[in-house]
């Protein structure tokens, strides 16, 4: 119960977010909707871009030394995505998505403003 009342509240943060700038800085629907799909798709698309430049093994093995999640011989021998099943690309199609999302947040985004009277 508890992961799914976070999850949405995570989710309920980015309708609250396109309300606020379409309610308090008047903005049209649809550029509160694109500015909210920019501010998802930047920084997903700037950190996965990051793992996948480092390595999503070496990422996660800094991380793991850092939190010490999983055991550390079990994580040494194995290597944490052959433990956990990740695949190797994951980051690579993180990156991507976050692109197009900031890429349609932008597209949305363009346009005129409405200004409050």
């Amino acid at each position: 119960m508890y992961v799914t009342v976070a999850f949405a509240a995570f989710c309920w943060l980015f309708v609250a977010t396109a309300l606020v700038l379409r309610d308090r800085y008047g903005l049209r629907r649809r550029g509160a909707v694109g500015l909210t799909l920019t501010a998802a798709g930047v920084p997903l698309g700037v950190l996965s871009g990051l793992v996948a430049v480092v390595g999503l093994e070496r990422a996660l093995t800094v991380w793991n030394d850092q939190l010490a999640l999983l055991p550390w011989g079990l994580s040494r021998i194995l290597g944490i995505t052959v433990h956990l099943g990740i695949p190797a690309g994951l980051p690579g199609y993180a990156a991507g998505a976050g692109a197009a999302l900031a890429a349609a947040g932008l597209l949305l985004s363009l346009g005129r403003r409405r200004h409050a009277a």
